[in-house]
């Protein structure tokens, strides 16, 4: 504290020895040295607050992504568990299940081939039918392809080919290959 009073004594001292004009203009030059000195605090206090901010913005960011990522886990995860239900539960004959599907919409399914291979995935067994189906509207086509796929087990529309026909642009034959999949034993 003593070092302050002398400091401000030796200050003052020095003043009193300045012509009136000269204190003025040591005044005003003490003055502009202390608000530049402000305003460099200042800058760098706002620059600090608008860093912490921004950083601040974008780990909430970065948390709503980690929410939507582990809402979307889940959604995949009891969709994954769904479809291994699924396979876990008694085979699908794809057969008798296309002819259903499509007496009780009306589309007459007659000839259904089996492929020649059935395929093997990984834990999985593939078996596959190719289904022709003439003369039949998109749109019954359509619900044949969504009620097949949304049957017993798990059933899947792997490949569809439609041809138009030259005697009614309205209707068309398809060819359709659908696949069930079972658990290995």
């Amino acid at each position: 504290m003593d070092f302050l009073r002398k400091l401000r004594s030796d200050v003052a001292a020095w003043m009193a020895k300045l012509a009136p004009r000269e204190r003025v203009l040591v005044t005003v030059a003490a003055l502009g040295v202390a608000l530049f000195a402000i305003w460099l605090v200042s800058l760098s206090i706002s620059r600090g607050i608008s860093a912490r901010e921004a950083r601040i913005e974008d780990k909430t960011k970065v948390l709503s992504q980690v929410g939507k990522l582990a809402e979307g886990y889940r959604r995949r995860q009891a969709e994954r568990q769904a479809i291994e239900s699924r396979l876990k539960g008694p085979p699908v004959q794809l057969l008798s299940h296309i002819s259903q599907a499509g007496t009780a919409l009306g589309v007459e399914v007659t000839d259904l081939r089996p492929t020649t291979t059935p395929g093997d995935l990984e834990g999985l067994h593939e078996e596959a039918v190719e289904v022709s189906i003439a003369r039949v509207d998109l749109g019954r086509l359509a619900r044949l392809m969504q009620t097949l796929e949304r049957g017993p087990g798990v059933v899947k529309v792997r490949r569809v080919r439609v041809t138009t026909r030259t005697d009614d642009p309205a209707l068309v034959d398809a060819t359709v290959v659908v696949s069930t999949y079972q658990l290995k034993a």
